[in-house]
């Protein structure tokens, strides 16, 4: 199995008037990134509205991914839920379809403050589901955030090759990438959830980045980490990354704690890619 690297697309969900997934969109999407240059494709993450789907809808987002996708890149699915018994029964459902990662984060809905229990949940959910995963790090949306030791913790844990820090936390991924300065040796894969800070975290040494909004944008992110993490071209990142920004601050508009979904699927359906349904309560703009 390949280490993840490089510009990977947390790919919203198309959905049908009724929820349901978009099975014909969801190919084209598929398509539509993977062309643009993505290196993986993750489904059912925050901005593919993975814990709000039916999990059948899940089930059918997930193999259609996976069966589509056809090992042009690594399929990356969510199981993140309320719960490690919840995630161990969707990830039993999910590991027969046979992703590449499944990816799970802390337990939500709960406030957790202790860093045995948050670290005690992913041990669990790795040992009883045996499968390769992803740490998702989200405290925003699980309202449990994972201090730097353990996170780390949770990098050395066998089955987890990959952290996602989507924190906002640029001591916490500093910190990381200065105790494990050499990719080829550190436990997991250290990729940037945070898309404010791309160039900065790959011109440290990120393996990659994992981006939602920038689902539009590949093929501006794919030269971004060309200049920061092959080419090591600051002047060049930064430039890419200003541009990157301001093109996604104009996509996402000034409402963007109630349509940011919206936005975005709108702006896809745009480039004729999917359509732009959302799961209640997201708004749709000016509505």
């Amino acid at each position: 199995m390949s280490k993840l690297s490089g510009v990977i697309t947390a790919i919203p969900t198309p959905l049908l008037e009724n929820e349901d997934a978009d099975v014909n969109s969801l190919k084209k999407l598929i398509d539509y990134v993977i062309d643009k240059g993505a290196s993986g494709v993750f489904v059912l993450g925050n901005m593919g509205e993975g814990p709000a789907l039916l999990d059948s809808q899940k089930l059918i987002t997930i193999k259609t991914a996976i069966e589509y996708t056809n090992d042009r890149v690594p399929v990356l699915a969510g199981i993140q839920d309320v719960s490690p018994r919840r995630m161990i029964e969707l990830g039993g459902k999910v590991k027969q379809l046979k992703p590449d990662y499944l990816v799970i984060t802390t337990p939500f809905y709960y406030r957790f403050p202790h860093t045995d229990s948050l670290v005690g949940s992913v041990e669990k959910i790795a040992n009883e589901l045996d499968y390769p995963m992803v740490f998702y790090h989200c405290p925003g949306a699980t309202g449990n955030k994972v201090s730097l030791d353990g996170v780390e913790r949770i990098m050395q844990i066998p089955l987890i090759k990959a952290l996602k820090d989507s924190s906002g936390d640029i001591y916490l991924f500093t910190e990381l990438l200065r105790r494990y300065p050499d990719k080829d040796n550190r436990p997991c894969a250290i990729l940037q959830g945070d898309e404010s800070v791309y160039d900065t975290s790959l011109l440290l040494g990120a393996d990659g980045v994992v981006t939602g909004g920038g689902t539009v944008f590949v093929d501006t992110l794919v030269k971004l980490y060309n200049a920061a993490a092959v080419e090591k071209h600051q002047l060049e990142a930064f430039k890419i990354q200003q541009k990157f920004r301001k093109e996604m601050d104009e996509m996402l508009g000034s409402d963007l704690l109630t349509d940011w979904m919206y936005a975005i699927k709108t702006r896809l359906k745009e480039k004729g890619v999917m359509n732009n349904n959302v799961i209640f309560p997201f708004m749709k703009r000016n509505e």
